[in-house]
């Protein structure tokens, strides 16, 4: 697709594998649709990651459907392979994808809505917001008191340890990425990473030769409904071994910073020379009509299905199960919204092998 239409059946806002996964099952109950992204090429939110991000979920679970991710199954892609396989999986199926059409609003009218974008309206019957997880890096509140001379970097601008100055690295944050950043950083810096109260279980990246997924998988625990509360297993973790090395260490959950220095909840300071804000995103919904909003300013959604008709959601952390922002189980959610789209248009499923989808 090379230009906005001026109206469609159903517009998706994302073509990240949320919306990809999501189109995939569209066209295939021949839903005529338009996957709307805000950058200039599929899969450019994966691009922006640092270089030597891996995935904690082997290539035979972090494939969307209707096509497994590349290469032996046990292998744990890189960020590249992800971007070249989310561009490999638009153009398979032919997906209409229009990049550079960041939308500015959705709002209400009538029985449908409207999308503007820099490039001008779409009218939607239907609209599934596919933005996923990630939106706008957090920080904390007390970053603003960190003297200007400590380099600071999030991890949404991290690339890697050339960009960190000598000395001293705080890595606030030890959740997965936190975690593989300080693993990385301790190679070439004195590395402090900063855990949280609330610790992460740790789960090894295979169990008696076989990947953790697939006994979670197996055990039915990535299609159960997930505890909000509970934190995110850290997978794969190589931490404990650099601790017994004495490669790194860790202090507890910084609460505050002061000039050059980082309070910690013990009362402990750390005067770093950097610090990596491993502190993860905040989604930013002003841009959707307040209608699809709640009181804390949330989509009104249950199980991908909005409270306002004719809206969905895909990617949303933990929104149907522990896997619904994972690029390997996305699918599942994907194939639940297209199924509650279709059954509001009482559209008829077409075959099970669409044109350009491997036999």
């Amino acid at each position: 697709m090379s230009a906005l239409p001026a109206e469609v059946p159903v517009a998706v806002v994302g073509a990240g594998q949320s919306g990809l996964a999501v189109g995939y099952h569209l066209r295939r109950a021949g839903v005529r649709c338009v996957l709307l992204d805000a950058g200039g090429e599929v899969g450019e939110s994966w691009e922006r990651r640092w270089d030597s991000l891996k995935l904690f979920t082997s290539a035979q679970f972090s494939g969307l459907p209707g096509l497994p991710f590349p290469g032996e199954g046990a292998h744990y892609p890189g960020k590249d392979e992800v971007v070249a396989y989310l561009r490999d999986y638009a153009a398979r199926f032919d997906l209409p994808v229009l990049t550079g059409h960041r939308v500015l609003s959705l709002r209400r009218d009538g029985d449908g809505y409207v999308l503007t974008t820099a490039h001008g309206e779409c009218r939607a019957g239907q609209v599934v917001i596919a933005t996923g997880a990630f939106g706008v890096p957090r920080l904390p509140e007390f970053a603003s008191g960190l003297s200007p001379e400590v380099h600071t970097v999030h991890t949404s601008d991290y690339r890697g340890p050339g960009q960190v100055p000598p000395g001293t690295v705080v890595v606030v944050g030890d959740g997965n990425s936190g975690r593989q950043i300080a693993v990385e950083l301790a190679k070439t810096h004195d590395v402090v990473l900063s855990c949280s109260e609330a610790a992460s279980p740790p789960l090894p990246q295979t169990v008696v030769g076989r990947d953790m997924f697939w006994w979670m998988s197996v055990l039915g625990v990535m299609s159960l409904p997930v505890n909000m509360q509970a934190p995110d297993p850290v997978v794969g973790d190589r931490v404990p071994e650099l601790l017994a090395a004495g490669e790194l260490r860790t202090v507890g959950r910084i609460t505050g910073a002061e000039g050059a220095e980082l309070l910690v909840a013990d009362g402990e300071r750390v005067k770093p020379s950097a610090v990596v804000w491993a502190t993860g995103y905040r989604t930013d919904w002003s841009w959707l009509d307040p209608e699809m909003l709640d009181e804390d300013g949330q989509p009104r959604q249950t199980e991908g299905v909005g409270a306002v008709p004719g809206s969905y959601y895909l990617g949303l952390y933990r929104m149907r199960t522990r896997g619904s922002a994972l690029i390997g189980f996305v699918g599942r959610d994907a194939e639940h919204v297209a199924a509650a789209i279709v059954a509001a248009q009482g559209t008829t499923t077409a075959s099970p092998t669409a044109e350009g989808e491997p036999s």
